[in-house]
C-alpha cells in the first residue's frame, strides 16, 4: 500500500508553520509551542528519511516488517495534525466575534488550552504523542537496517494503537481507504519535462549540470483519513488556502535530540528524481534563525493577470517552487520551462474584497536586492531607465530568505534568454565575511566563504565560481550555526582537506554533488597556491592550501554567534 509518506511530511511542516502565529499571540506558552514545532519538523524529516530508505533496493527484504507499524502510526498522526489545524480554523472564525486584546481578536490562549485538553483527554498529550510519532518513525528506519530496538517499538505501538482507537474506530478508517476525491486539498506535483533538457552553457568554474530525463511520479490522491476542509485557488495548479496567518515554515531554533535526524548527511544530492533541482531545496532540514528586525510587509505592485496560470501551463511552464508569505494571504511560485530553461515568478494574493490577484514576471527582468529581512524585486522603468519596485518579500527566518534568493538567482542565470546589464543581484548587505579561500572538487575551482548574518547571527558556508560573470551565483550553501565552537565536528584528513561529521548542503544547479571521502562524509579541499592573496576575516593575507585548511578550522571555532 502506498502511504505517501512525503504528503504526511508536508502536512507536518504546514502544521508547524501554522503554530508559528501562536508564538506571538500567546507568549506565555512559547516554550511549549516551540517544542511542538521542533517535533513536527523532526517528524517531517523522519518521514523523508524513511521514504528515501524504502526506495533503496538493499532494504527491500526488510520493508515488509514496518507495514503494520505504518498502519498504526500514520492514521493517528493524521488525526493529530487535523486536531491541531482545527485551531487555525477557530482562530479565523473568531476574528469577528471573539473577545481579545482588541475587538475581533481571537482568544488564542483559550483555543490553545482547549485543544490541548481535548488531545490529553484521548489519553496522550500533544507533546508526548509528537515525541512518540517521531521516535516510532525513526525506529522504523532503524528496523530497515536491522538495528531497531524491538522492545521500545513494541511499547510505542501499543500506546499508539490505543490512541488510534480513541481518535477513530480503525474499522471506519480502513472502510474509507478506497474512497477517492476526499481529503485535504493539495497542490499537484509538476509533471515531468516533455523533452530532455538542453545543456546550459556555463563557465569552466561553474559546475556543468548533468541533465537527464526523469519520469516524475504523477500527482498522488489525497490522504485517506481526511474530510474535505480546505477551499482552493481557482485555475490550473490550484493551491490550498491554509488558514493560519504565518509567513513561513519555522524549524527548531536550537539543535536538540528531539530533531537529531534533521541535521544528517541525507542531502539534496540524494538522487531523488524530480523535474527540476529547485523542487528539492525547501526540504525543512535546515536550522531556524529568526530575524531580530523585520522589514516592511510583503507586497506586489505588478499588473493583475487573471489567466496567467492557464497561460503558463499552455506555454509549457512547470511549477517547481511554492512558498507562503504574510498570513498565507500571499503565495509566491517559481515556474520553469524545460526546453529553454525560461523562469517566471508568480505572485498570488487577494485584494481587500477577497478577489484573487495574480502577478507574473520573467526572473531575467528583475533585480533581487536584500534590505534587512526583505528581498526587493525591481524592474527597469522603460521611461527613465531607473529601477522600480515590482514586489517585496518579507521573511522571518534567515535560512528561508537565503534559500529563496539563491534559488531565484540561479534559475535566473540558467535561463537561456540571458539578462540585461544593470540587473545583477546583490545579497551581501548585513552579512559579515568570516573566512574566504579557494577549494577544489578535482574538476572545478570554487571560491569558498564563511558568512555570518549580523542581524540573525546565523552562520553559513557558501561556494561560488572562482571567476567569470557567474562568480556571484551560489553553487551551494549550508547552514552551520549549530556547529560553531565544536571542534569535533570537523577534522583534517589530509594536509589541505577538512572532513565534516554532519553537513546538509543545498545545491543550486542540476547534477552537481559535493565531494565525499571514503567514509561517505563531505569534504572540502583547499587549493590556494602559496603566495596567493586571499581575504581572511576582512583582512588581506598570504596563504597556501595547508594553512587555509588549518586557519579555516581555527577561525570557525572562534566565530561569535
Amino acid at each position: 500500500m502506498d502511504w505517501r509518506l512525503l504528503d504526511y511530511a508536508k502536512e507536518a511542516e504546514d502544521t508547524a508553520s501554522g503554530l508559528h502565529v501562536f508564538l506571538d499571540e500567546i507568549p506565555q506558552f512559547r516554550k511549549d509551542i516551540t517544542g511542538d514545532i521542533a517535533e513536527l519538523f523532526a517528524i517531517s524529516n523522519a518521514l523523508h528519511v524513511l521514504n528515501e530508505a524504502l526506495e533503496l533496493s538493499r532494504y527491500g527484504r526488510y520493508s515488509g516488517r514496518i507495514l503494520r507499524d505504518l498502519e498504526v502510526c500514520l492514521p493517528s498522526l493524521g488525526h493529530t495534525l487535523d486536531a491541531v489545524r482545527d485551531m487555525f480554523n477557530k482562530s479565523k472564525k473568531g476574528r469577528h466575534t471573539a473577545p481579545g486584546a482588541f475587538p475581533g481578536t481571537p482568544p488564542y490562549a483559550v483555543i490553545w488550552e482547549d485543544v490541548l485538553a481535548d488531545l490529553k483527554g484521548q489519553g496522550i498529550s500533544l507533546p508526548v504523542r509528537l515525541e512518540l510519532f517521531r521516535t516510532y518513525l525513526q525506529g522504523m528506519y532503524d528496523a530497515l537496517k536491522g538495528e531497531e530496538d524491538e522492545e521500545e517499538l513494541h511499547q510505542i505501538r501499543v500506546r499508539l494503537s490505543k490512541l488510534l482507537k480513541k481518535q477513530e474506530p480503525i474499522e471506519s478508517y480502513f472502510n474509507r481507504l478506497s474512497v477517492h476525491g476526499h481529503g485535504y486539498a493539495r497542490t499537484p506535483k509538476p509533471s515531468s519535462p516533455k523533452i530532455p533538457r538542453p545543456k546550459i552553457h556555463t563557465l569552466p568554474t561553474y559546475p556543468a549540470p548533468g541533465y537527464a530525463y526523469h519520469h516524475s511520479t504523477p500527482p498522488q490522491p489525497t490522504l485517506p483519513h481526511r474530510a474535505p476542509i480546505a477551499p482552493t485557488w481557482g485555475g490550473i495548479g490550484d493551491i490550498p488556502f491554509v488558514p493560519p496567518p504565518v509567513p513561513e515554515i519555522p524549524q527548531s531554533p536550537t539543535y536538540s535530540s528531539a530533531s537529531s535526524h534533521a541535521y544528517s548527511n541525507h542531502s539534496t544530492d540524494s538522487g531523488e528524481a524530480v523535474a527540476h533541482w529547485a523542487m528539492k531545496i525547501f526540504d525543512g532540514r535546515h536550522s531556524s534563525t529568526p530575524f531580530r528586525t523585520l522589514g516592511d510587509p510583503t507586497m506586489c505592485l505588478g499588473r493583475d493577470e487573471p489567466r496567467v496560470i492557464e497561460l503558463l501551463d499552455g506555454d509549457g511552464f512547470e511549477k517547481v517552487l511554492e512558498l507562503p508569505f504574510e498570513a498565507t494571504n500571499v503565495w509566491v511560485r517559481l515556474y520553469w520551462r524545460s526546453e529553454d530553461h525560461r523562469a517566471r515568478i508568480l505572485f498570488l494574493t487577494m485584494d481587500p474584497t477577497g478577489r484573487r490577484m495574480r502577478y507574473c514576471f520573467p526572473l531575467t527582468g528583475l533585480k533581487l536586492l536584500r534590505t534587512e529581512s526583505c528581498l526587493q524585486l525591481c524592474r527597469v522603468n522603460k521611461r527613465d531607465g531607473q529601477l522600480d519596485l515590482w514586489a517585496r518579500l518579507r521573511f522571518t527566518l534567515y535560512e528561508r530568505m537565503v534559500l529563496f534568493y539563491c534559488t531565484a538567482v540561479a534559475m535566473k542565470r540558467q535561463d537561456e534568454n540571458g539578462i540585461a546589464d544593470g540587473l545583477e543581484d546583490f545579497f551581501n548587505p548585513g552579512e559579515k565575511l568570516e573566512f574566504s579561500g579557494e577549494i577544489t572538487d578535482t574538476r572545478y575551482l570554487h571560491a569558498f566563504r564563511i558568512l555570518r548574518d549580523v542581524d540573525s547571527g546565523c552562520v553559513r558556508f557558501e561556494a561560488t565560481a572562482r571567476r567569470g560573470p557567474l562568480k556571484t551565483i551560489p553553487i551551494w550553501t549550508a547552514f552551520v550555526s549549530q556547529y560553531v565552537g565544536h571542534r569535533g565536528w570537523m577534522k583534517r584528513v589530509g594536509n589541505a582537506t577538512i572532513q565534516f561529521g554532519e553537513l546538509h548542503p543545498y545545491v543550486f544547479c542540476e547534477g552537481y554533488k559535493l565531494p565525499k571521502g571514503p567514509t561517505g562524509r563531505y569534504q572540502l579541499t583547499f587549493t590556494t597556491p602559496e603566495g596567493k592573496l586571499v581575504w581572511f576575516a576582512g583582512s588581506v593575507r598570504v596563504a597556501d592550501s595547508h594553512t587555509d585548511a588549518r586557519n579555516f578550522r581555527d577561525r570557525f571555532t572562534r566565530i561569535k554567534v
